[in-house]
Formats: C-alpha cells, structure tokens, sequence
C-alpha cells in the first residue's frame, strides 16, 4: 500500500515537472526578449574596410572613444567660426565584396537617400544649412561602402534562444560582430567650402545589436547607424564649438 502510495506521488510529481518545463522555458525566452529590447541597437564593429572614397588614407588614425574607428580632425581648426553647412549628396564607394553590388539600383538609392535625410534632420539644429560655398561655411560630404542586411529567422533566433545567444556572444568575441546581423560602412569628410582645405575625414563601420526592435525589417540594423552617424556627427560639431548642452547619440 505505502510503495502503491509513493509510486503515485513520484507519477504526479514527474508530471508536474513535466508541465512546468515548458513554462520555464517560456519564460526564459520573454526575460530575455525583455532584456535584448534594452540593448544598444547598434554597436561599433571592431574595424572597417576603406574604399577608394577619400584622397588620403594616411592620414586617418585609430579613432578615439565616440569616433569614427579611423579618423582625423586637424588641430588648430576654429570651429566655432563656421556657421554655416553645405551637405553634399550621399553617395556610394562600394567596396569590392559589398553587398550594395547585389542591390538593385533602387534599392542603392533609397540607402543614399535615407542617409542623407538623417544628416540634414541631425545638422540642421546647430547649422543653417546652404547650397553655395561662403564664409565659416563647412562642406560635408559622406559616402555609402558597405550595407548588409541581416537574416531576419535567425538574428531573432539567436536573439532569444540561450544557447543560440551565447554562439552569437562568442562569435562577437572572435570577430567584432554577432551572428545574422546587419552591418554598415561610410566614409566621411568635411572641408571649409572657400579653401577647400581638408578639416576632418573618417571611416566607420557599425552592426546591428541582439535585439527585437525592428527583428522584421531585414535592412534595420543599417537604418539605426544611419541615424547614429547622423547624431555623431552632430554632436562632435557641437562640442567642439565650445558648446556643453550637445545631444549625444544613442
């Protein structure tokens, strides 16, 4: 009678656990969905190919903390003197293995376009934007090397499921980016409009983080550092006029 008893218990109780399991599961994966929502949604890759965009890659040097991963800034420049911002349009300097070759001619547009839009939003609070060449008039300039969309199943895949996540994590630890994700290049420079003289150019590269923001727009992750760039760009401006109320980026 009392083996009959336990045998009931151990039966009920093995079931119970097989109930709850499922649950734990899913509650693991909506604690971490939770937590990847809190995540950066891009990040710098640990380096960037350059194209054949500026005149002198010499001159570029591993960038400090909040720049570009290469840049250069001449010393001595007045920046509070200009005023004034004339935006080139974006273009494109693929690199040789870019996914931007795969892209239609539509598609490559929509990129320049969008990129564009993000600068003008971005320098338009600290700079009257203009068409012609002038006094303490900036000209800025960005070019489009490398866009990659990301694998929609499987960056969210392996954005929720632990074991999955912590491949992606180790991935990023050997390579500088997660698994699936979407990644962007550009290259930039700015030269006072008059002289023509080169006063900052750069060459970045950001990927897209683990998280479910924008998981159902495969070409997300290169929007967001679009729009980190813009805001960058922005906020270095800002503070090296003098200013200390600069909107840093997110």
């Amino acid at each position: 009678m009392v083996a009959s008893l336990n045998l009931s218990i151990f039966i009920n109780l093995k079931n119970q656990s097989c109930l709850y399991m499922p649950i734990i599961h899913r509650i693991t994966v909506i604690i971490l969905v939770l937590l990847s929502a809190g995540c950066a949604r891009t990040y710098q890759a640990r380096y960037v190919e350059t194209s054949h965009f500026l005149d002198d890659y010499s001159l570029l040097k591993d960038g400090e903390d909040g720049d570009a991963l290469l840049s250069f800034w001449k010393e001595g420049t007045n920046w509070a003197a200009y005023k004034k911002i004339i935006l080139e349009p974006v273009i494109t300097s693929k690199l040789p293995d870019s996914d931007l070759n795969e892209m239609t001619h539509a598609e490559n547009h929509r990129l320049t376009e969008l990129f564009e839009y993000r600068m003008r939003e971005a320098l338009k609070k600290n700079f009257t934007l203009v068409a012609h060449p002038g006094p303490n008039t900036l000209r800025v300039q960005f070019a489009i090397t490398d866009a990659e969309s990301s694998i929609l199943l499987l960056d969210f895949y392996t954005a929720v499921y632990p074991s999955a996540r912590a491949l992606s994590l180790l991935k990023r630890l050997a390579t500088g980016t997660e698994s699936f994700v979407g990644k962007a290049s550009v290259e930039g420079k700015i030269i006072d409009s008059q002289t023509g003289e080169l006063l900052m150019a750069s060459a970045d590269c950001r990927a897209g983080g683990k998280t479910i923001m924008g998981a159902f727009d495969s070409l997300d992750d290169v929007e967001q550092a679009y729009q980190y760039w813009a805001s960058q760009l922005n906020y270095q401006l800002c503070r090296k006029q003098g200013h200390t109320d600069c909107p840093e980026p997110e």
